[in-house]
Parts: C-alpha cells; structure tokens; sequence
C-alpha cells in the first residue's frame, strides 16, 4: 500500500507464504508469522541493540520503515537527511529521516540496509482509530531484492532465500510480475457476480493488505460519489462489494469478495491483498520479478 522513493513513495503491505516443498532449497532462515488485528502478517524480531520489533514484510515498500513510538524509543538509529514518503492510500506527505546502516534480527540471521527511514506513524492515516500502531517496522523493496520470500500461511511460517533461486519445480505456476508505478503487479482474471463480465486486470502485490480491491470505473464512481482522484482510503468505508472468482496461472480461481473504490494516485487496476494469496503457499522474487504459486 505503499511506495518509497526519494521524495514520493507507495505502499500497499504484503506477506509472502514458506516453501513448504524445500528440497535442495535450504533457506537462509525460518521465522514464525504471527497475524495481526487487520489479517496481514508479521514476525517478531528485534534490533541490533535487543529491542523487540513486529517486522511487516511489505512488498509494495520501495523502502523499509520504523516506526517512531513509545515502543521504539529505545532502538538506536542513526538519523542523516530528510525523506519525504508519500501515502497514496490516505494522500499523505510525510517527513521522514534517513536511518544510516540500521540492523535488525531476523532470527539468527541480521541484515542491514542504509535505506531504512525513521517517522511518525499516526500521521500516515494507516491505523485509524488506534493509540499505538499495529506494528513497529516494515521491511520493504530493500529487503525483497536481496531475498526470495516463501511463505506458507497454513504453517505460518516465512522462509528467507537468496535472490534469483529456482522455484519453479517447487510450485504448480509460475507467473511474471510487471512493474507499474514501482509496485508490483500481475495478471488476474476477474469475473465479477454482478455484471458476469470477466476481466484481465493488472493488480498490485500488496502483502500488507488483508483484502482484494479493484478500481471503479465511471459510473461506480458516482455511486461512491467521488472522482477517480479520490484517495481509496475515503471510499473503503464505502465501498461496493461484488462477490467474484479469481484466477491466476493454472490455479483454478478462488471466490473473493472484491472491493470497489477509488483509484487515488495508482496506475494498476487494483490491489491484490492476503485475503487472496493466503488460499495459497507461495514465494515471491522481486529481483527476478516472479511469483510462485501452489495449492495449499
């Protein structure tokens, strides 16, 4: 739900599913996912200095974030120079700093990035309602260029992989991720129960995101009473839900109830939450721009 750039970002949270099939694939490390209130998914770690972190892993991240709260007062970080993130679910700029070398724990493995931001969290609009976040951290694109993720949400289990690993004999499909608007996205067949029509749509990966939406044209538009600009955080309230079977690869397609609202500053046809990419164990390479998909 959202990308990092240098002054303008989106992200959109995504969780990947563990190898299940492992083979001769030995991962780097296995870490347990634990669900958090809004269905998405997350581990427990901590930071070089002891200091425990819920870690989202969040594919639509162009950099990964920790979160300025009581929580992480503790953790040390090395602020250097200003970084704007921009927030297209809520249409928020927001200043952050740039954290230099900072490492966390990943069980017993560490990894450390210099692209790591420090900011508030309240501001972002992302956790309506609440007195503290719903988690500490993200781990965003620095984090999936450098691995392969595999994750398996029956076990709840994430595996960490060098990037560029075969997974192909591993899996029932493989399909190519394109880049639009530095996210993520891939093809899905959509047939919506309303019209009967069914649809390619091109949707972002977003592993942070429990749900499934997809963008109104003209005419929902009107019924949620908003333009295409509108930010989809003003019409998720709102929004028109439309029972419809997906369908990627070879897999056979999966009731989802998808959600219908406003575009806001995305190029995709929607968003591809975990409701979906949990009927699945799946990985993920963003270096080589591929998912891999298999039957629970």
């Amino acid at each position: 739900m959202l990308r990092f750039a240098k002054f303008k970002s989106f992200w959109v949270v995504m969780f990947l599913p563990t190898l299940m099939a492992a083979g001769d694939l030995d991962p780097i490390v296995t870490l347990p996912l634990e669900r958090n209130e809004r269905g998405g998914l997350h581990v427990r770690t901590q930071s070089s200095d002891g200091i425990p972190l819920r870690l989202v892993f969040d594919t639509a991240a162009a950099n990964s974030i920790l979160f300025d709260h009581a929580g992480t007062d503790m953790v040390s970080r090395k602020l250097g120079r200003d970084q704007h993130v921009y927030f297209p679910f809520t249409d928020r700029l927001l200043g952050f700093r740039l954290i230099n070398q900072f490492t966390i724990e990943l069980g017993r493995h560490t990894f450390t990035s210099n692209n790591w931001v420090s900011g508030p969290w309240k501001p972002t609009g992302l956790f309506p309602g609440r007195e503290t976040p719903n988690y500490d951290a993200i781990a965003g694109r620095d984090v999936f260029t450098t691995y392969a993720v595999a994750v398996d949400p029956r076990e709840r289990m994430l595996s960490l992989y060098d990037s560029g690993r075969d997974f192909e004999d591993h899996y029932d499909t493989v399909l190519q991720l394109v880049e639009t608007n530095e996210h993520m996205a891939v093809s899905v067949s959509i047939t919506r129960s309303d019209t009967g029509e069914t649809q390619d749509k091109l949707m972002i990966i977003d592993t942070a995101f429990p749900g499934v939406l997809m963008f109104a044209n003209e005419s929902e538009l009107e019924i949620l009473n908003v333009d295409e600009l509108a930010t989809p955080a003003e019409t998720l309230p709102t929004a028109i839900v439309v029972p419809s079977m997906l369908g990627v690869g070879r897999m056979d397609p999966i009731e989802q109830n998808v959600l219908i609202v406003s575009k806001g500053g995305f190029t995709a046809d929607g968003v591809l939450g975990t409701a979906f990419l949990n009927n699945y164990r799946y990985a993920f390479d963003m270096a080589a721009k591929k998912i891999y998909l298999s039957e629970r």
